[in-house]
């Protein structure tokens, strides 16, 4: 499946009652969790491109790296501002999965079981134990977790969203692994997905309306805080398109809770998306974790009576691995 599409080419009915505009709602909650950074960070610098490698046939552990990349955000120290867990084995078709965290977080509090990310603030967040949830579900792509603004109130990605810097930092990414993908380009990749989980919708929303044509799928966890005359509203659009001439090839999966602040919005997508997509898509409502079958849709809308916390905790690697990355 090629990675091509044009949001703007398809025009999405907003209901009268919905107010235009991108809703930048103040964030309540933070996410965090996930495995210990098993090594000092890499720093990456653009030097000529590496020989293109052969991919072992051997299957190798899922393993966790962690990198300081020239086009990722400036972070203090020697902290990474890139966190990647490589499936066991090496796939044949290279998927890409980014997660952008949210307030208050930063990639070693929500990568690990917990840590503590702002200076001004030692609180130790509670953390999503990412390496292991996708372990658990068995996810067979490459996960990335970069990190957006740090030690602020903020889950932007300054440096990311610019205009083409998305692409150039998946370029450096796979450029950094091309021993563990056999030296795969931007070229090979057959999915690429973007997740957000509470404020990090701050990220992934310019980021999606600069790298449309490269972006397969959009999973919000609680970070449904768009209008859908937004950037991921065109891409429902998209998804809504797609299903109705019977060829899917992009996929929008939400979550979202009563407690997160998202629930507004969430619920003016999820409208949409039912009206026009009938049986073809999965709206309901679950007082806790969904079952897998209702993540596997190539688009749903569910309400689930959990925690903002807990959706993420509980259903980061389950809406990834059901999603067939």
């Amino acid at each position: 499946m090629g990675l091509s599409m044009r949001l703007g080419t398809l025009a999405l009915a907003v209901a009268p009652h919905v107010v235009a505009g991108l809703v930048l709602a103040a964030d309540v909650h933070a996410p965090p969790v996930a495995r210990a950074q098993p090594e000092a960070p890499r720093v990456v610098r653009r030097e000529a491109a590496p020989a293109r490698r052969v991919a072992a046939t051997h299957q190798v552990p899922a393993r966790v790296l962690t990198f300081r990349l020239e086009h990722g955000e400036s972070v203090p120290g020697e902290r990474p501002n890139t966190w990647v867990h490589v499936p066991a084995g090496v796939a044949n078709d290279l998927k890409l999965t980014f997660v952008f965290h949210g307030f208050k977080n930063c990639i070693a509090s929500y990568t690990s079981a917990g840590a503590s990310c702002r200076k001004r603030d030692p609180e130790k967040r509670p953390g999503y134990a990412i390496a292991e949830q996708l372990e658990r579900e068995g996810s067979t792509s490459i996960v990335v977790v970069p990190e957006t603004s740090f030690d602020v109130e903020s889950a932007e990605a300054p440096a990311l969203a610019m205009h083409g810097a998305f692409r150039a930092y998946v370029s450096e990414l796979l450029e950094a692994l091309a021993d563990e993908t056999g030296g795969k380009t931007l070229a090979d990749v057959k999915r690429l997905a973007l997740v957000a989980s509470s404020g990090g919708y701050q990220a992934l929303e310019p980021i999606l309306a600069d790298s449309e044509s490269m972006v397969s799928d959009v999973i919000l966890l609680d970070a449904g805080y768009m209008y859908p005359n937004s950037t991921v509203g065109h891409f429902l659009g998209v998804v809504l398109g797609e299903l109705a001439s019977g060829a899917p090839e992009h996929r929008l999966g939400i979550l979202y809770t009563p407690s997160g602040g998202a629930l507004p919005t969430s619920f003016a997508l999820r409208e949409i998306a039912e009206r026009a997509a009938g049986e073809r898509g999965s709206f309901a409502h679950f007082r806790d974790d969904p079952p897998i079958d209702a993540l596997r849709s190539p688009l749903y809308v569910h309400r689930v009576d959990e925690d903002h916390d807990v959706v993420v905790r509980r259903n980061l690697g389950r809406a990834i691995a059901a999603a067939g990355l």
